[in-house]
Formats: C-alpha cells, structure tokens, sequence
C-alpha cells in the first residue's frame, strides 16, 4: 500500500515511533515505524510511504520505505504540494516559461547571463517557495508569482517612461527576491532560516549576484554594481530593511512596483473575506488602514 501524506505529530510507544499523518483528503492515519528511522521523519513534511497492513486485534500499518517529496524535481514537488496547501495560480511549468520569456526579453548578456545562472542554480525554489512566511503570497508558487505580477507592471512603467532601462527593470524584478531561496526555509509551515534572519534576502540575492559575477568574470562590470544596489535599496528605506536608498531610476521603480504587489495581493486577500458593503479588518501591511467593499 502507498500513501503520499503530510505528517503531523510523532510520539514514541511499545518501541516502535507513531506518526500521524494526513492525506490531502484530510483522512488520518497512525503508522509506525521503528525508533531508530524517528529523527529522519520531520513534522510538517509530505512523504510518500510504502506500507506494510498487518491484521490483529486492530488494523495497523507499518511504514516499509518512505520518501521526502523534496528530493522530486520540482515540477512533481509542485503537483503534490497543490492537493495540500493553497498555491499560485501558475504551475511549476508555467511560471518557469513566463519568466523565461522576460529573461529572453533582457538584451545585454552581461544582465542575462547572471539572471538565467541564478534563476537556473534556484530553480526548484524559485518556481515553488512562497513569498513570505506570513505577509504576503505565502502559499506554494508566491515567489513566482509576486515576480510575474511585477513583471507585468514593470510592462507598464516601461511603455509610461521609456527613459527607464528595460534590462535592468527586468532583472531587477526577476532576481529581487532570489535571496528568499536562502532566507526561507522550504514550503509548508514555511520559517526562516538562520541566513534570513541574520543577514536577510536583500544582502543574501545581491551575495549571490557577486558570486555569479566573479564565476562568469564579470566582477568589474558595471551592470554587476547596479543590480546589486537595486537588490540591497528594494525595500526603499532603511526603517523597511534597505541596506540603502534607491539611487538609480530603475532601483526607484523596483521599490515601487514590488511595494504595490505586495500590499495590493494582501488587500486582495482581506476584501475577499467581507461582504459588499462591510469594511475589512485593520491591515496591517497598509498602515492598519481598513477598507470598504463597494
């Protein structure tokens, strides 16, 4: 018998290790399985477990082999995390090929060399992570999604101001939350790692386009300096997490566009909760403003 479940408490007992699980359909079972395998099975995680039924006094189901979804390519990830947990409205494959449509879109090699090796290297992450643990797009395909919705607005900055530089727009939208590869901890019960909370994804995406840049030999390029500020200034101000200010036309936008993302998807969520004709609750990402529904 196999069974895909995301587990949800452990519990020693008789010798053996109880977990209980839950399947998409929200069915529980208990299965067991030797102490020995306990600390290899983390809560909050879906497995595919191969079990052993055994007949007794009462039904019970031993797990015979079992495998973490994580070590799926991330199409397969994408599939089994959907039937869970609330997602994007982009697939694993149609997020990857939108994005890569702006990627081919940035005509400068030096841009698009570093967005496609780090979009390439975070490939699994970048198409399935949330945005956030809580704020804002925090289901499966929130990071992918939040950057596409920019993407389309950046489309609008670009045809308004045409002094702005596309590439760097661009790439600015596509590697600005690279960082939360690293920050972020993975997709259900979503929490921050060490790295993001020390250093944070601003620091940590504009590291990795430096990394990038001295493997490829574009460390003395100008276009490396210039996306590693947009990535370290997109919060805007300092009281927001920027390393510093956006000093570019490009970097100003970057801030904007992701600024309006963000607090609009959340308003989406809010509005969504109440009726015509009744306010939301408080918001917080919006100075705890609420809001009428008309």
């Amino acid at each position: 018998m196999e069974l895909i479940a995301c587990v949800l408490s452990k519990m020693s007992s008789d010798g053996l290790c109880n977990i209980v699980c839950q399947t998409k359909d929200k069915t529980q079972y208990n299965l067991k399985i030797s102490k020995e395998e306990e600390n290899n099975i983390l809560i909050n995680h879906i497995y595919k477990f191969k079990l052993i039924k055994k007949e007794g006094q009462r039904i019970s189901f031993h797990i015979e082999s079992y495998s973490d979804i994580n070590l799926l390519d991330g199409a397969k990830q994408d599939e089994i995390l959907r039937e869970f947990l609330p997602s994007s409205p982009y697939s694993f494959d149609e997020g990857m090929n939108q994005i890569y449509e702006y990627v081919n879109k940035i005509d400068n090699e030096i841009i698009k060399n570093i967005v496609s090796t780090l979009i390439d290297k975070y490939i699994d992450k970048f198409f399935i992570y949330p945005a956030a643990a809580k704020m804002h797009h925090a289901y499966v395909g929130g990071l992918v999604h939040h950057s596409l919705s920019m993407l389309h607005m950046a489309d609008g900055f670009l045809a308004n101001y045409d002094y702005l530089k596309k590439d760097y727009l661009y790439a600015g939208v596509i590697l600005h939350d690279i960082g939360k590869a690293i920050e972020l901890d993975g997709v259900y019960n979503t929490s921050y790692t060490v790295e993001g909370q020390l250093i944070g994804h601003l620091v940590l995406g504009a590291i990795e386009i430096g990394n990038v840049a001295i493997k490829l030999g574009y460390e003395d390029k100008e276009e490396v300096m210039i996306l590693e500020h947009m990535l370290i200034s997109h919060h805007g101000m300092p009281q927001f997490g920027s390393a510093k200010k956006p000093m570019t036309a490009e970097a100003l936008a970057l801030w904007y566009i992701d600024t309006i993302d963000s607090k609009f998807r959340v308003l989406e969520v809010e509005l969504a909760k109440v009726n015509e004709g009744e306010f939301t609750d408080n918001v917080s990402v919006i100075d705890k403003m609420k809001f009428y529904k008309a």
